[in-house]
């Protein structure tokens, strides 16, 4: 897009957020998205907003858990 974000009409902010939220249904490429074979349950995913902190949380301990001391 050529555009800034004030300037998408609703159409185009709807198919913005369509995407964002499943992309896999659009058939993005699994190099693009940027959960790479999560941990628990083996596949690609896209993580936003306040899943993207829920995971990283759950990253952090998973990775304190395995630690050696």
């Amino acid at each position: 897009l050529d555009k800034g974000a004030s300037e998408l009409t609703p159409k185009e902010l709807k198919w913005l957020m369509t995407v964002m939220a499943n992309p896999r249904q659009l058939k993005v490429s699994d190099w693009f998205l940027n959960r790479k074979k999560d941990y628990k349950v083996s596949w690609f995913s896209q993580v936003a907003t306040d899943a993207l902190d829920t995971k990283l949380r759950d990253d952090l301990e998973r990775l304190k858990k395995i630690r050696v001391d």
